[in-house]
């Protein structure tokens, strides 16, 4: 890939999540603490979180370009940490992270630090992210994967073989991927064993078709989209269970509101938890 291909798309999208975690770390009752967020920027990013003042210009320039993708980013984190934490506390023990990007919650949890944790993505966002880590932890494994290769789902299997369950994770992937490379990612998560758990986000079909997102379908290259009982069926199809899909709506209300923060949320993005 070149500079200005897909790679390069995928590792500046990962350091703008990394960007508003980092952020996040500044609110008055963040969501959650993700005290290495800020190591993972460079450049001006790193200039912006630094400086107060810069950080609430940012805040509202990206308020009024993008509604709402900030506190859809930063309660999706939430919730995804909560069910890690639930997941792990049920006594799985070993995690793999598709489509890891920046997120470093095998390092900032507790609850993850005895796992044996394996994480999957591009090359290039795998080196980024290593120059950028304090050091690599020990039990966290890194194998590059091109999910829209066709060998994807063999090389998890492979990678990962072993007994117990697991726990999967697969955030803001499959908005990015054609339906046979989120195939591969259901394909691996059915051949999990029984009490395996799987934590997945996905971009609603209505959001997706919805004219006035267009732009920001041209501009992120959306490709998969569900209805929330279309996927639903599919995880099904799969021997998964789902648990339950949450979005926009719950975020606002279990997340927000008891806080008495005032975020908007973009809808472009639900959470969905399964069990094998």
């Amino acid at each position: 890939m070149t500079k200005d291909g897909p790679d390069k798309t995928v590792e500046q999208t990962a350091g703008g999540v990394a960007m508003m975690r980092a952020l996040e770390q500044h609110a008055r009752q963040p969501l959650f603490a993700d005290p290495l967020s800020a190591r993972m920027l460079a450049g001006w990013p790193a200039v912006v979180v630094a400086h107060g003042p810069l950080r609430a210009i940012f805040l509202w320039i990206m308020e009024r370009i993008g509604p709402g993708f900030y506190g859809a980013v930063i309660c999706r984190t939430r919730v995804i940490d909560d069910e890690c934490r639930a997941a792990l506390a049920g006594g799985i023990e070993r995690v793999v992270i598709v489509g890891a990007g920046m997120d470093t919650r095998p390092y900032r949890m507790p609850e993850m630090a005895a796992a044996r944790v394996w994480e999957f993505d591009l090359p290039d966002v795998q080196a980024a992210k290593r120059a950028l880590l304090p050091s690599d932890r020990a039990g966290v494994a890194y194998t590059p994967l091109d999910l829209q290769s066709p060998d994807a789902g063999e090389v998890l299997a492979r990678t990962t073989a072993g007994s117990g369950p697991v726990l999967l994770l697969c955030e803001a992937v499959t908005m990015y991927l054609p339906d046979d490379a989120i195939e591969r990612v259901l394909g691996y998560a059915a051949g999990l064993p029984p009490g395996s758990r799987l934590i997945l986000t996905y971009l609603p079909r209505d959001v997706a078709d919805d004219i006035k997102n267009s732009y920001w379908s041209r501009r992120l290259g959306w490709r998969g989209a569900f209805r929330p009982e279309e996927l639903a069926a599919r995880l099904t199809e799969h021997g998964l269970t789902p648990l339950s899909d949450v979005g926009a709506e719950e975020h606002r209300s279990r997340l927000l509101a008891p806080r008495g923060r005032r975020v908007n949320v973009f809808p472009g993005e639900r959470v969905v938890v399964a069990e094998r």
